[in-house]
């Protein structure tokens, strides 16, 4: 306490340990006449200390807000959710992103695919129309399918690579799992399983010397868009078979397992390796009629081989005789349409039998897609994360 005269009045006041003055005794309101007229200048304090007390709750609400902290008796606003179509579109540009820094994958797709639509092309360069020629059109024709069936494996893993981040994300309500299905599919389809079958349109086709028609060109050029329309939806029934079977299984390496197991099985029921005749003991089997009704090869190969052979004009079967001395003797030439040879394998010979094949096809790819959707909102269920 410090003690003073004012005015010929005794003051006391209170002093902190450092010296500062806390409230004078005139300002408690002590003493006489003084403390009425101090009264006044204590209300006036008072209301400032209540203003400087508001000021500071203000201060700390704004602190609580910028660290996250909602005042009580606040209501926070709602997180702003973008449409599905800006979630998707977003999804997509990042996708983009990605693949201009890290473009090896999809270089390697467009380079192997070019590989080896010229050595198709080079290996059955301009088939005839006897006996080899329909063999080796009939062999063209598998090995690319074998081939975009094969090169479809590299889909298993596209849920797993980046399995934490969405998982991540869509916890945090980034972006739900429609979008992010889509965006995956769609980037997926589009690079990789609709311009590199291309190649084989452009590169293949004409090499190889597949159904054209020099006194019908529209005719040509629809064989052409038949064509690529089969490749493509092959690819993409592929691709979606993949994408399945990638997010059911455990890991990578079981995931190849299966996806080439899969991918086999339909590759031997797909028409070429299997006798498609009706006299035969496997051919009447159950099991493999009903793996065959499954094949999306199967579908695709008999649709290419009605476009390639359906109108095409006359082939010739040329088969070859020996004598008991192993010398080639002149064979006969047998003229035969393309529709004789067609029935000849067992294959569908009109075009609505090519229709219904694109059809299944595409009912087949539809069905696998939507198994992929219904694994991966089971998988983000069974990880905990609302949808």
């Amino acid at each position: 306490r410090r003690r003073g005269r004012r005015g010929g009045e005794e003051e006391e006041e209170d002093v902190d340990p450092a010296g500062d003055v806390l409230l004078s005794r005139t300002e408690r309101g002590e003493g006489g006449s003084s403390g009425n007229a101090n009264g006044g200048i204590g209300n006036s304090r008072s209301s400032s200390r209540s203003s400087s007390a508001s000021s500071l709750a203000r201060a700390s609400g704004d602190l609580e807000r910028m660290a996250g902290i909602p005042a009580a008796g606040l209501r926070v606003k709602e997180k702003y959710r973008a449409s599905y179509w800006r979630q998707v579109a977003m999804l997509w540009q990042r996708m983009s992103r990605n693949v201009r820094r890290h473009p090896f994958l999809i270089l390697l797709h467009f380079v192997a695919t070019g590989a080896a639509a010229v050595s198709i092309g080079a290996v059955f360069f301009d088939a005839g129309r006897d006996t080899g020629g329909i063999q080796n059109r009939m062999g063209s024709l598998f090995f690319v399918l074998l081939y975009l069936t094969l090169m479809s494996l590299s889909s298993l893993p596209v849920w797993r690579e980046d399995r934490l981040l969405f998982l991540r994300e869509r916890a945090s309500g980034a972006y739900g799992t429609d979008a992010y299905f889509t965006s995956m599919v769609c980037f997926d389809i589009f690079i990789l399983r609709v311009l590199p079958p291309v190649f084989f349109t452009v590169i293949t086709y004409p090499m190889v010397g597949l159904h054209h028609s020099s006194e019908d060109p529209m005719a040509t050029v629809w064989c052409l868009v038949w064509f690529t329309v089969v490749v493509v939806l092959t690819n993409v029934a592929a691709s979606a078979l993949c994408m399945a079977i990638g997010i059911v299984t455990p890991s990578n390496a079981v995931a190849n397992v299966c996806g080439l197991l899969v991918l086999l099985v339909s590759v031997l029921c797909g028409g070429f390796l299997l006798n498609r005749q009706g006299d035969t003991a496997t051919s009447t089997n159950p099991v493999v009629g009903w793996l065959t009704s499954l094949s999306f090869v199967n579908y695709a190969y008999e649709a290419l081989l009605i476009n390639e052979f359906l109108g095409a004009g006359t082939f010739h079967f040329t088969p070859k005789f020996y004598d008991s001395s192993g010398k080639s003797q002149t064979g006969l030439s047998v003229d035969v349409t393309g529709r004789e040879v067609l029935q000849f394998f067992s294959f569908g010979d009109n075009r609505e039998t090519m229709v219904g094949d694109l059809s299944s096809l595409c009912a087949l790819a539809l069905a696998y897609l939507t198994l992929a959707y219904v694994l991966l909102k089971a998988s983000v269920r069974r990880s905990g994360v609302s949808d």
